[in-house]
């Protein structure tokens, strides 16, 4: 049920990175945006599962908490740390920009 709720979450924010790139750029932007996305999450679900299996069995801590769950979770947290860096930078350069432009 975690896995789903974490999977869940992780397509509403490809949805939303995507339109709003697609609003505020153009469709090839919001398209590789989605893409990144994609590959950030594919590529750190093998890293901390690799890192969570050092900590945790195979089958788990109990039906709930499976070894997925809590890497899937461990991933979860290092892409909010990341993707508010990422995002927010540039954020923070766009309006940047427009306050020089003026």
């Amino acid at each position: 049920m975690i896995e789903v709720i974490i999977f869940y979450g992780h397509v509403i924010f490809l949805v939303y990175i995507f339109t709003k790139n697609f609003i505020e750029e153009n469709f090839t932007s919001a398209l590789l945006s989605s893409i990144f996305i994609v590959v950030i999450f594919t590529v750190g679900w093998t890293f901390s599962a690799f890192v969570i299996g050092l900590f945790i069995p195979d089958q788990g801590l109990s039906r709930i908490l499976t070894k997925a769950a809590f890497s899937l979770t461990f991933l979860t947290i290092l892409e909010l740390i990341f993707y508010k860096f990422y995002y927010g930078g540039k954020k923070a350069a766009k309006s940047n920009l427009s306050e020089t432009a003026s």
